[in-house]
């Protein structure tokens, strides 16, 4: 008995044993194939064009990269570690200003302060904070 395998319509001659690792094969990919369609799963790859990459058509183009989060995190872990190192004042002044949203007139009328001198001290402390930030 004569075995061939069909190839892009062409058929080919081959040995018994590898006609029927081929038909094991092809088997196990319809029932794979079977399987998916029972069970409803859809694979990004079967929308790949040679142009596009069908995963990449579903991609959150709004959401951050992992590189972005991690650089955020680890400046705010050096910022915090900035601000335990700030006078009470400073502190006060910051959170007044960054927290609560207060203006500099607001906050130099809470902490009976100039404004001019607040401003001094805001300008300051933001330097302070940018030289420890990029050390």
């Amino acid at each position: 008995m004569d075995y061939y395998i069909k190839i892009k319509e062409i058929r080919i001659p081959v040995t018994e044993e590898v006609y029927k690792a081929y038909c094991k094969g092809a088997r196990k990919e319809r029932y794979f194939r079977e399987s998916d369609i029972k069970n409803k799963t859809f694979f990004y790859d079967a929308l790949d064009t040679d142009e596009v990459n069908g995963s990449d058509m579903f991609q959150d183009t709004s959401a951050q990269s992992v590189e972005d989060i991690v650089e955020k995190n680890i400046l705010m872990e050096k910022l915090k570690e900035s601000m335990s190192l700030l006078a009470k004042e400073d502190k006060e002044l910051l959170s007044r200003l960054y927290v609560y949203g207060d203006s500099l007139r607001r906050t130099a009328q809470i902490m009976k302060v100039p404004v001019t001198t607040l401003q001094a001290r805001h300008q300051r402390l933001l330097k302070k904070l940018k030289k420890t930030l990029e050390e």
